[in-house]
């Protein structure tokens, strides 16, 4: 997706647009799913024309990838001022509150439905299959990453692995029971599993 730098006078509403673009190709993938969905139907939907909706992104790949990862992804200014104000909490609290988050962003019924489209238009698409990885667990994992180096500026410990395994603790097997229909059970089990993860980090601390 083509970016424009923050200073250029056209960001704010280009950002604006992308968003637009953004709701309206997920609408139309998890309506008609990635065989099914067309540049031409995306750009119908977002209410713009064919040539723009190729500046902003030159493939329906490109353009499937820029929807995966913006589902997880901070969307706006408040969401990005959450992020940076979990510096200022205590550290069990931190890793609470980002946890959380994350089970927010990860368990988001959009972001299931992405997930079952991929996982059905696997065998047809297998480039789908690395697209949702990088989106849906690299991403949390790297953003553990940087809150753990915050919260233990002179861990010792690989920090890749205790992210992991934060990440692992925080989802256990709730992505699959979702993804099979126990939308219910999993989601309620949000601050125990925050709470849950946080501790094993602690714990792992000595």
């Amino acid at each position: 997706m083509r970016e424009w730098p923050e200073s250029h006078p056209k960001a704010r509403a280009m950002a604006r647009r992308r968003s637009e673009i953004i709701d309206a190709a997920r609408r139309c993938f998890i309506r008609t799913g990635y065989a099914g969905t067309t540049m031409e139907t995306v750009a119908e939907a977002a209410g713009i024309s064919l040539m723009t909706l190729y500046r902003f992104a030159e493939s329906k790949e490109d353009l499937f990838a820029a929807t995966v990862t913006d589902a997880c992804r901070a969307r706006d200014e408040n969401e990005r001022q959450y992020y940076e104000n979990l510096v200022n909490l205590p550290v069990r609290e931190m890793l609470i509150t980002s946890g959380i988050e994350m089970r927010f962003k990860i368990l988001h019924p959009d972001s299931i439905a992405l997930m079952r489209l991929i996982i059905a238009e696997a065998d047809s698409f297998p480039a789908l299959l690395p697209l949702a990885y990088r989106a849906f667990i690299e991403h949390f994992e790297e953003l553990a990453s940087q809150v753990l180096k915050i919260g233990f500026p002179d861990l010792s410990e690989d920090v890749d692995i205790l992210s992991r395994r934060y990440v692992d603790c925080l989802l256990g097997t709730d992505v699959l029971r979702i993804l099979l229909g126990d939308e219910q059970s999993a989601c309620s089990q949000d601050l125990s599993k925050a709470e849950l993860a946080a501790d094993m980090v602690l714990n792992s601390m000595g």
